[in-house]
This record gives C-alpha cells, sequence and structure tokens, in this order.
C-alpha cells in the first residue's frame, strides 16, 4: 500500500480539528483545503494557486450556483416584513388555554415554519412564549420543544427547505468521491427512513408532552414553573424582558452563522435573536404567511416532475422525479415566489425600496452558510486528488464490514458536530468520507447518508456550542445552561436508540 495515500485524510482531518478547537469553521475549512493543497503542489505559491482554482472551480459549476443562490435567495425577511408571523399569533391567542395545548401548538405551526430552522425557532418562540409564561409553561421546556421540532423534522423534507439545497449540495458531493453516478434526490429519499435519530427524537420530545414522560432536571423544572404564579408575562426575570427587546427592536440575527457554530460564547449569552420579527411595515394579516407557502410547496413539486418530464426514460411517478434537476427546478420556484409575493405587498402598499433592502438585508444573512459551501466542497476535490478513494479501499475495504459502517458514521459525525456546534460543517466534512467507505465496504449508501445526517442533527440539537441551541433558549427566554442540562438526557437517549437501530438494521437489509 503506497503510505502517501494517508495525507489524502489530512485535509478534513485538519479542518475537523481547527474547527474544535477554535468553534471557527470557515477559516478551519479554508485551511485545510490549503494544506491539502500544499500536499498536492509541494509549494507555498503553487498551493495558493491550488486554492483559488478549487474555490473557483466550485463557483464554476451551474449545479452548484443553483444551491447557492437558492440559499441567498430563500430568505424569510419579506413574509417577516408584511406581518404575517404577527397576525397568526393573533389568531393561535384564541384557541390556547392550558399549557399542554400550548406545547402541542408549538408542534402544530411547523406546516408555516418548517422552512428554515432559524425562522422556524424565532417565529414560534414570538408566537408561543407570551402564552407559555401566561400558562406557567417552563421556559426550559418551551425551548426544547422549539429545538427538537426545528432540524429533526426540517432535515426529513424534501423540498422548499433551505436544508434541503444544502444536503443536496453535499450528496452531490459523497456521490462525486465515491464515483457514484444518479441523483442526489433519489438517494436522499431513500435516506429518509433510516435517518433514526430524528425519529427517536421527535418521538421523546411527543412523549414528553402528550403522556408528560418527563426526567431528570427538566421534571423538576416543570414542577417549578407549575408550582409559581409568580412566572408569569406580568412578571418576567430581567434577562428575559431584555430578550423579548431585541426580539421586537433588533434587526442583527444572523441565523445561518449560529447554524455554522461560529457563535462566540459571549454572544450565545446575549443573543442577538431577532429574524425580522419586529413591527411589520404592513397591516398583519394570516394572508401573508400563507400565501408565499401555498405558493413554493406546489411550484417546487411542479417544476421537478417538468424537468424530470424532459429526461425520464420510464412513465412512473418515481422515475421521474428522479431524472429531475432539484437544485434548479427549487430554485426557479423559489424566485417565482419571490416574484408573487412582491408583487403582494406592493399591492398592499409596501414601499418597493423598504421591501428591496430587507431582501438584501435576509440573503445576506445566509452569506455564511454559503461561504460554508464555497470552501467545503473543495476539501472532498482535493481529498480525492490526494488519492481518498484509493486509501479506503486498500485499507478499509477488506477489514471493517458492512454492519459497522452506518454506527460508526454516526458516532463520528454527532462527535464532530458536538465540538464543533455546527450540523452542516460536519455534514460537509463526513459526507465525502461516508459514502466512498459505504461503497467500499459493501454497506448500504442510503444508511451512510442517513448516518450523517442523524449524527449531525444530533449535534445540532444537543451541543452547548451550537447555534440552534442557544437559540432555543434564547427565543424561550430560558437560562442558556439550565436548557443545556435539561434537555441533554433526552437527546442521548435518543441518540442511543438510535445507534441501536443503525447496528440492527444492517442485519436486516
Amino acid at each position: 500500500m503506497d503510505y502517501g495515500l494517508w495525507l489524502s485524510i489530512a485535509p478534513s482531518l485538519i479542518a475537523i480539528a481547527l474547527a474544535t478547537w477554535t468553534k471557527q469553521v470557515i477559516p478551519s475549512l479554508l485551511i485545510g483545503l490549503w494544506a491539502g493543497s500544499f500536499i498536492l503542489t509541494g509549494s507555498f505559491l503553487g498551493s495558493i494557486s491550488q486554492t483559488v482554482d478549487y474555490i473557483v472551480g466550485v463557483l464554476s459549476d451551474p449545479g452548484n450556483l443553483d444551491v447557492l443562490l437558492f440559499l441567498y435567495v430563500f430568505s424569510v425577511a419579506l413574509v417577516q416584513l408584511s406581518g404575517g408571523v404577527q397576525a397568526f399569533a393573533k389568531v393561535m391567542n384564541n384557541y390556547i388555554n392550558n399549557s399542554k395545548k400550548t406545547l402541542i401548538a408549538s408542534w402544530l405551526l411547523l406546516p408555516i415554519t418548517f422552512i428554515d430552522c432559524g425562522f422556524r425557532v424565532v417565529a414560534t418562540g414570538s408566537i408561543m412564549k407570551p402564552l407559555a409564561d401566561r400558562f406557567s409553561v417552563s421556559r426550559e421546556r418551551l425551548a426544547y420543544m422549539l429545538n427538537n421540532s426545528a432540524s429533526p423534522v426540517i432535515v426529513l423534507i424534501p423540498v422548499a427547505t433551505t436544508y434541503i439545497g444544502y444536503i443536496l449540495g453535499v450528496l452531490n458531493k459523497g456521490m462525486g468521491a465515491a464515483g457514484i453516478e444518479g441523483s442526489a434526490m433519489q438517494l436522499f429519499l431513500s435516506s429518509l427512513p433510516f435517518q433514526f435519530f430524528s425519529f427517536t427524537s421527535i418521538t421523546i420530545a411527543l412523549l414528553s408532552v402528550i403522556i408528560g414522560w418527563n426526567f431528570g432536571s427538566m421534571r423538576k423544572l416543570i414542577q417549578s414553573a407549575h408550582g409559581s404564579k409568580k412566572e408569569t408575562s406580568f412578571s418576567r426575570p430581567a434577562h428575559a424582558m431584555e430578550m423579548s427587546e431585541e426580539i421586537g427592536n433588533k434587526d442583527k440575527a444572523d441565523t445561518a452563522k449560529d447554524q455554522m457554530g461560529v457563535t462566540s460564547k459571549g454572544k450565545m449569552e446575549k443573543m442577538d435573536m431577532d429574524m425580522g420579527l419586529g413591527k411589520p411595515a404592513l397591516k398583519p394579516r394570516l394572508f401573508n404567511l400563507l400565501t408565499p407557502i401555498l405558493v413554493l410547496i406546489p411550484l417546487s413539486f411542479f417544476l421537478m416532475w417538468l424537468s424530470g418530464q424532459k429526461e425520464a426514460k420510464g412513465e412512473s411517478l418515481v422515475e421521474v422525479f428522479s431524472a429531475a434537476d432539484p437544485s434548479r427546478s427549487m430554485f426557479l420556484a423559489l424566485f417565482i415566489t419571490v416574484m408573487i409575493t412582491a408583487a403582494l405587498y406592493l399591492f398592499q402598499g409596501l414601499k418597493l425600496k423598504e421591501m428591496t433592502d430587507r431582501f438584501i438585508k435576509g440573503g445576506n444573512k445566509l452569506m455564511v452558510t454559503i461561504v460554508i459551501l464555497v470552501v467545503a466542497w473543495p476539501i472532498s476535490d482535493v481529498s480525492q486528488d490526494l488519492g481518498l478513494t484509493e486509501l479506503i479501499r486498500t485499507t478499509l475495504g477488506g477489514t471493517l464490514t458492512p454492519i459497522w459502517v452506518p454506527v460508526l458514521i454516526f458516532a463520528v459525525t454527532g462527535a464532530v458536530t458536538y465540538f464543533i456546534g455546527s450540523s452542516w460543517g460536519a455534514w460537509a466534512l463526513m459526507m465525502p468520507i461516508a459514502i466512498p467507505l459505504a461503497v467500499t465496504t459493501g454497506g448500504s449508501v442510503p444508511l451512510a447518508v442517513a448516518a450523517v445526517l442523524s449524527g449531525g442533527t444530533f449535534g445540532d440539537v444537543t451541543s452547548p456550542v451550537s447555534g440552534m441551541t442557544a437559540m432555543s433558549a434564547g427565543a424561550a427566554g430560558a437560562d442558556h445552561m439550565k436548557y443545556v442540562k435539561a434537555m441533554t438526557p433526552y437527546n442521548v437517549l435518543a441518540a442511543a436508540l438510535a445507534a441501536g437501530l443503525f447496528l440492527v438494521v444492517p442485519l436486516i437489509f
């Protein structure tokens, strides 16, 4: 075996180690990419030129550009500016009269808040927090509901979310690394039944509400909240009142930045949570919230079907969607939806300048996500150029049995995400390794994909340095570390169950 092949894992290892140490994902990825380029070229100036070439190569690919543009345009800022969220909050206020209904309602808001995790947490939190205060719901319990109804659910939705565009991008890179041809969307759909952490964490969260199955410090916090009449919407701790003021008055939140795990410790303690949920520019109307959603979802499916019809060799619906170009179809659907939504808001009196400014600000909030992709995708390319596929084939192909691959991938991805606080960063690092590993060992590729996505989701909702964990605590007005301590046993239990399933399922299939 050529021992020089071991250098092919250096870019990923360097990026993971630096991200774990510094909690800064973008610089870590960039240094990992440069290190790989240096190993490949053997010169300082040559490595810089090669690094630039890799990045330009990513930006020159039409499929990659579709994903990047999708992420930029996918801004919820216009919906927030229109007052749609505020209108829905008023409607909800008429139907909830106890703590259990409050928590159940936070889940029922998914159909109108599923498009982005940050939007899901902040919008649902702004709607439900006054009701949670009124009915003495523990703030840590509300934070747990917000967080575990976000990424574990949204990662399962195959259309009209910021997640799906990103996931298809990293899947394409992983498939390219393994030499697999076919549809990234089809591979993602085939992985859905095996995303065990999502299923176990959602089940445990719902059981804690429906049958009151709670334990550890969460149970004590629930009992304390119900036993205290002081903790109401009229008498709240200073930090919670400050949080509400921040949500209502600031325009600083950077959802993508928080998801990437680059929020500093001090900043997490004083979250700038706003996603634009301040005073709306229009009279709050429920119609303004529902219209973009009702346009985007069916239009995405229609355009995917239309693009698949041009390429499909068969006539079945599965074959049509497998042949579709999902990145381009969803970007077109989103672009059309934004135009329709803008026209609707203009008709209601929203000024074009204000709408344009808010749209650009909303897109800029996802620039960190976009930069992550631009520097993470080339790491897969440089690793392949250094011989990663050959290394996996010669070292693990004959020694690691397929049974152990999914649970190993789940554990490693979960650990990486927990330490760097970034599910998206971990997915970009692990997918180009996991898929070739599954192919080389003769394991299930959909299981390997599901293991990567599940591990990232675990870290996203559990890590103390995860932006989504901090965001959920902030939206609920909860103490961050109290919340982490209370929810960790629930998510660890869900992860243990998921690991067991990743170990058992390969024996069956």
